[in-house]
């Protein structure tokens, strides 16, 4: 008969020098949701994921009102590297679309994502929304880790403006990296890179970035300064999809083509 899997928990970077039998403390909000919600008990095991990626099974030794006690089962695995690494660029969109997206492309393999504030975002983040659409964003992201079981904690970044966007890609594609801007009136489509992609980490390539726009879509004018930068802009299908869908999509193909679906 099949086992039941093991919960799965995130530990955030205490894992970094933990070794075989070591006791560790599972606190916080984590703890509360394992100790309340999930109702993990004295016994039973889980599997223990941080930020960089390493994974380690690991017994509850004891089982208090919001947290856990707990006794390392084996070493952690290395950190994760996966060459080339994924960004998603995502435009702030209305109607919860955005954090649908910000969900999707954890599970399919992003691993930084960046709200964008574009000049056609129908919603915008000032002042306390700052901090509160990055928090609502990272703890879709934790979700997203722990319901899809992934090696690592994608990293969200403050919310950029255009202005501030720009800049950032600049020094990304001067580094090296390949920024890619779905447009649906590109004619050029995603796949006709495909054979430079299924080479990309043999080549060097340690980063690819996704710039997906809001639902009006990107300005004119945005996107002539996203080319300056040094981005090339791709048509993803034939279909115009919804800002909450069309960079997990791009993902797919993404993390297919440069062998993460080996």
């Amino acid at each position: 008969m099949p086992t039941t899997p093991p919960g799965f928990l995130i530990l955030d970077d205490a894992l970094a020098d933990a070794r075989t039998g070591d006791p560790l403390v599972l606190d916080g909000e984590e703890g509360r949701h394992a100790a309340k919600v999930a109702r993990i008990g004295v016994g039973e095991q889980v599997l223990l994921t941080d930020a960089p990626g390493r994974q380690a099974l690991a017994e509850v030794t004891v089982a208090k009102k919001e947290a856990l006690e707990l006794r390392l089962l084996e070493d952690p695995t290395g950190a994760v590297q996966r060459l080339p690494r994924l960004g998603l660029v995502q435009a702030l969109a209305t109607g919860g679309r955005d954090e649908q997206a910000v969900e999707s492309a954890t599970e399919l393999g992003a691993d930084r994502i960046v709200p964008w504030i574009a000049r056609r975002s129908v919603s915008v983040w000032r002042g306390e929304k700052l901090r509160k659409g990055r928090s609502r964003w990272q703890a879709t992201v934790r979700a997203a880790v722990k319901q899809c079981r992934r090696p690592g904690i994608p990293a969200v970044d403050p919310a950029v403006t255009t202005t501030e966007l720009l800049a950032a890609l600049r020094e990304r594609t001067a580094a090296g990296a390949l920024v890619l801007v779905l447009h649906e009136q590109e004619s050029v489509g995603l796949m006709s890179l495909a054979e430079q992609l299924r080479t990309a980490s043999e080549d060097g390539l340690e980063e690819i970035l996704l710039v997906v726009g809001p639902e009006g879509g990107i300005a004119p004018e945005e996107l002539t300064a996203l080319h300056e930068t040094g981005a090339r802009s791709v048509l993803l299908g034939p279909e115009v999809l919804r800002s909450s869908t069309a960079g997990p999509a791009a993902l797919a193909v993404l993390s297919a083509l440069v062998g993460r679906w080996g």
